[in-house]
């Protein structure tokens, strides 16, 4: 159960109230709250120092490790916004976000820094691996700034369905009431330990850290997000609670890895998964539970408990704590009764960040669209139908496929493209793409779009058409086209 409030910074709050408690776990060390503290605030100082102030963008490009969490922490004390920033994307990628967010200064893990010393920006600052360094202006105590719950407390990058990422906006707020869901359903204790084997960068990773920190438990951090060192992770640390995607949890089922001894709840989250895989994964004993929920609603809005899995088990649950879930319908209802999903919830973004610019989005008092498209049991169980219309989730990342489609599209001999996910097991959906060009072949295309964008974006499988179907108002007749290529 939660015992702080959201009135003072939370990690002031835990490490003055049990100094003595873990707070983050790695291979190398074990660090308790007084020390996380002391160490944000020493290195709160030294970022102060270099020019960084409250409610500026600084754009966050570190490893998987607790040096990230540090570095959130420390730029919390300070009042300046933290920028999530994905390292498996592309100096293109990354450039895109640094002018779209208004990033000011450009934090990035000194590992990466090979990777990515070609980005051209003045307030790039390359942070080394022990990052408390023993000077004098680490030990001043002009840090931390006061905190307000409202303020901005992170900007992450999601994919939309125009193809542009959308830089989503949560305050200390939203965080605090997505914990809080999570508390009423799972009674968090202090005694949990989280085992961080999300990315940090996106909002599931993410609030993974900020469950712990609230709820004063520890965090346990892999080697990597290597799936062998995932595996790793849950025999060595032998966490409470962990969170993972399909993909994950498809290869733990067929390697017949069995769950840690103190394990309490496994989070499915990140993307469609099969009702089988789940009902196999409870049969070999892993506390599954599906959730569904996305960057804009500060992750899980719905839960399915690991009791009612075998009666729901291609549900996503339904909502908790104060969440509310309605199905509406723009023309007619589908025949099985699916429509588009609206959410509302304490714990929605409060706009969406573009240039200085706040987009017009939906208040935490009125309802969200997904844009996924779903329905409702008369039980009140949500059955997620289709996800975000242009997006595909491959492995837990989201995939715009009318990003990828420019990508192909610049290609001088590609003609025309289309950009689709076909289910898959082991990912739960790939990306493919359907081409009409001439004199040029699938390992030249894959070849090209190295370094225009990420490698999990780029296409699995190719098929050469003559020509791509299209109805009178110019949309691909994906039924037709499906039919055409046979994928399988």
């Amino acid at each position: 159960m939660i015992s702080i409030n959201n009135k003072e910074h939370w990690l002031i709050q835990q490490a003055f109230r049990f100094p003595k408690r873990t707070a983050l776990v790695s291979y190398e060390r074990i660090i308790t709250y007084r020390q996380l503290y002391n160490e944000c605030l020493q290195y709160a100082n030294i970022i102060y120092s270099l020019g960084v102030r409250s409610k500026d963008h600084v754009g966050i490009l570190f490893g998987h490790d607790v040096n990230f969490f540090k570095v959130i922490n420390s730029l919390w004390f300070i009042g300046a916004v933290p920028i999530l920033l994905s390292f498996r994307e592309t100096d293109v990628e990354i450039k895109i976000k640094l002018k779209q967010a208004d990033i000011k200064y450009l934090l990035i893990d000194e590992t990466l820094k090979q990777k990515y010393s070609s980005i051209q920006f003045q307030q790039k600052i390359f942070c080394t691996n022990e990052i408390i360094p023993d000077t004098e202006i680490s030990k001043s105590n002009r840090i931390p700034f006061s905190y307000k719950a409202n303020n901005p407390a992170l900007i992450l990058f999601t994919s939309g369905s125009s193809g542009r990422p959308k830089a989503v906006v949560h305050t200390f707020n939203s965080l605090f009431e997505s914990v809080k869901a999570i508390d009423s359903f799972a009674d968090l204790s202090q005694k949990d330990l989280w085992l961080a084997g999300l990315p940090l960068y996106h909002i599931g990773g993410f609030m993974i850290l900020c469950r712990s920190l609230v709820a004063g438990s520890a965090v346990a951090f892999p080697e990597s997000l290597n799936h062998k060192h995932f595996v790793n992770g849950l025999k060595h640390f032998n966490p409470s609670h962990i969170s993972f995607v399909p993909t994950t949890l498809f290869k733990l089922i067929n390697e017949n890895t069995a769950p840690n001894k103190n394990l309490k709840y496994s989070f499915l989250g990140g993307g469609p998964s099969e009702a089988q895989l789940s009902l196999d994964s409870f049969a070999k004993g892993w506390p599954v539970v599906k959730v569904y929920g996305s960057s804009e609603t500060c992750s899980m809005v719905t839960i399915l408990h690991p009791r009612n899995l075998m009666l729901k088990a291609a549900s996503s649950g339904k909502p908790i704590y104060k969440n509310k879930i309605k199905i509406k319908y723009a023309y007619k209802r589908e025949d099985d009764g699916a429509g588009e999903i609206f959410i509302q919830t304490p714990s929605l973004f409060k706009y969406y960040y573009d240039k200085k610019h706040i987009v017009k989005t939906n208040k935490t008092n009125t309802w969200f669209s997904t844009g996924d498209l779903g329905r409702l049991d008369n039980d009140g169980y949500l059955f997620v139908k289709t996800r975000r219309e242009e997006i595909i989730i491959s492995g837990g990342e989201n995939v715009s496929a009318k990003e990828v489609e420019s990508a192909l599209k610049s290609i001088p001999k590609v003609k025309d493209v289309y950009v689709f996910p076909v289910e898959d097991k082991k990912w739960g959906q790939i990306v493919c793409a359907a081409i009409v060009g001439k004199g040029i072949s699938e390992k030249e295309i894959k070849s090209y779009l190295k370094g225009k964008i990420s490698g999990y974006k780029i296409p699995k499988k190719i098929f050469f058409l003559n020509n791509i179907t299209k109805n009178e108002m110019g949309k691909v007749n994906r039924e037709i086209l499906l039919k055409k290529i046979s994928p399988d």
